[in-house]
């Protein structure tokens, strides 16, 4: 098994908290930690849901080209959310940004989320052309 680690700094992305890092990408895959809804200068994004949904997806896709994958690689998503009054936004949202067929997901309602955000997504994807037998 071989794992190699990436400087935390992804450009256009928020830097990652000193005790993680963004992503990790080890045997042919991306492992992202979690992305809340803020600009890389860390400023959380306002208005619905879907707004930090979007802000996410951009965040990720940005973490996962710089491990060598995308959003249109991953296989598996874990979302975080404050409340289930929000979850057909957040499927909306979700559902404009990802690839189909759709990849495996959970959704786990939590009390709360770091600077009192409403919602946190992490996800893992496929390094195409990796030597990993893990293929779409």
């Amino acid at each position: 098994m071989s794992s190699e680690r990436i400087a935390n700094k992804v450009p256009g992305a928020p830097r990652p908290i000193p005790v993680l890092s963004s992503a990790i990408r080890s045997n042919g895959f991306v492992f992202c930690s979690g992305q809340i809804g803020q600009t890389a200068e860390g400023k959380l994004v306002d208005g619905p849901i879907s707004s930090r949904v979007n802000q996410i997806m951009d965040n990720l896709d940005k973490v996962l080209q710089a491990h060598g994958s995308s959003l249109e690689h991953t296989i598996k998503f874990n979302i975080f959310i404050t409340s289930y009054d929000t979850f057909a936004e957040l499927n909306a949202a979700y559902l404009k940004r990802i690839p189909s067929p759709p990849p495996a997901r959970s959704c786990i309602g939590v009390k709360s989320l770091p600077f009192g955000t409403d919602v946190e997504i992490e996800c893992v994807a496929v390094v195409p052309g990796s030597s990993s037998k893990a293929k779409l």
